[in-house]
């Protein structure tokens, strides 16, 4: 066979085999691309992050594992964790499944992103976050309540604020850790910098081996928040109140007025006192029918525990809302906004803030439980809260 002969046949060997040459790179070509997606899609699916955060009714053997998790995280320091840790301790007692004001978990409820006062887990995540929580936990067919989840979630997945948590946990000072956490990453809890900071160094005694002796000093500098007590330790029946608030709301009661709201509030006697109150001294309905008379709209005797008097008041005739209204009472529904089970809760709104997103309200038996101690709280309004107009 010549070479111009041999050359024809390589030619049309060429020709005949091109085409399935050409559908085998194809089909090459789609099967890599699958592969390539299906890995994408993998981790997108799955959690980035391996913890393994213990579920336990001790407190401290749960911050202990959240510590242990922690440590696992590149550049973070013991002072962050510990700072972490006083957060944590302050929003949720470390209970992973809690809903705010221990509140049942309702779904719809929860994946409404306008519903506020309505927080979740072990640092009470709420509105936007909480949904996205809610459906961080569906992607990775897990419960929302699962601690490793939402240590996973708060690291990885929570948007921006994952970068601020770690930011937090990177500073090197107890104090300065707690705070920064507390104002940038939880973006709650005014009025309560003293009392985490408290526990955050509680905690980096405990794990750390550094010093927590200015524990009580620190929480001695808060506003009689040392002699705060909390629902589990208090005595006084019709309306305990545990100070531990969600990232819903603003924080742990103070005695004396918060700044932003001095010059809001025209009648100041908070102490003011009627002959014809029949409600038991100190409690918080018997300062409430104290203030409303002192505000002059009055409410009556007999409404009953401060989670009682929406309904009771509204069967009496009394205009009820879910909105909060300047100088109305407000009704603790039993177990709402950390309120006692049993009682419930009453107080008065005082004041709106600036952008009326948030309000003040005065209240007793809160402080110095049984005491007759009046106390103030921000608020964000939530789920279980009655406002009720005086007479």
């Amino acid at each position: 066979m010549n070479d111009r002969l041999k050359k024809k046949v390589r030619q049309c060997i060429l020709w005949f085999i091109a085409p399935y040459l050409v559908v085998l790179l194809l089909v090459f070509i789609v099967i890599v691309g699958i592969f390539f997606q299906s890995s994408q899609n993998t981790c997108e699916n799955q959690s980035t992050a391996n913890f393994q955060v213990a579920t336990s009714s001790n407190r401290e053997a749960v911050a202990k594992s959240l510590y242990d998790n922690l440590k696992q995280v590149s550049g973070v320091t013991e002072a962050g964790i510990a700072g972490y840790l006083g957060n944590t301790e302050h929003e949720s007692g470390f209970d992973s499944g809690v809903v705010q004001s221990h509140l049942a978990f309702n779904e719809s409820t929860a994946m409404n992103g306008s519903v506020s006062g309505y927080a979740l887990g072990l640092n009470q995540w709420d509105n936007s976050r909480r949904v996205d929580l809610l459906n961080f936990a569906k992607s990775q067919n897990k419960d929302w309540k699962d601690a490793s989840l939402q240590l996973d979630f708060a690291l990885n997945h929570d948007g921006t604020n994952s970068e601020l948590l770690k930011q937090g946990l990177k500073i090197n000072n107890v104090d300065e850790a707690t705070e920064f956490l507390r104002a940038k990453w939880e973006r709650g809890g005014a009025g309560t910098q003293a009392e985490r900071q408290a526990k955050a160094k509680t905690w980096y005694g405990k794990f750390s081996g550094g010093s927590s002796d200015t524990t009580t000093s620190t929480l001695k500098s808060a506003t009689d928040n040392s002699t705060n007590q909390t629902q589990a330790t208090q005595t006084s029946s019709g309306c305990l109140t545990d100070l531990a608030q969600g990232m819903g709301s603003s924080g742990a009661p103070v005695t004396e007025m918060p700044a932003q709201y001095k010059g809001k509030v025209k009648n100041t006697n908070f102490t003011a006192t009627s002959p014809d109150n029949t409600y038991p001294f100190g409690q918080c309905t018997w300062y409430t029918y104290n203030r409303m008379k002192a505000l002059s709209t009055p409410v009556e005797n007999y409404l009953g525990n401060g989670g009682d008097w929406g309904t009771n008041a509204k069967a009496k005739g009394y205009q009820t809302d879910t909105k909060p209204h300047l100088g109305w009472a407000v009704s603790f529904a039993h177990g709402s906004f950390q309120s006692d089970p049993t009682y419930g809760h009453i107080a008065v709104v005082e004041a709106m803030s600036d952008d009326g997103s948030k309000f003040l309200i005065s209240e007793c038996n809160v402080v110095n439980g049984g005491s007759g101690t009046v106390s103030f709280r921000e608020l964000s309004n939530g789920v279980g809260l009655t406002f009720i107009k005086g007479k």
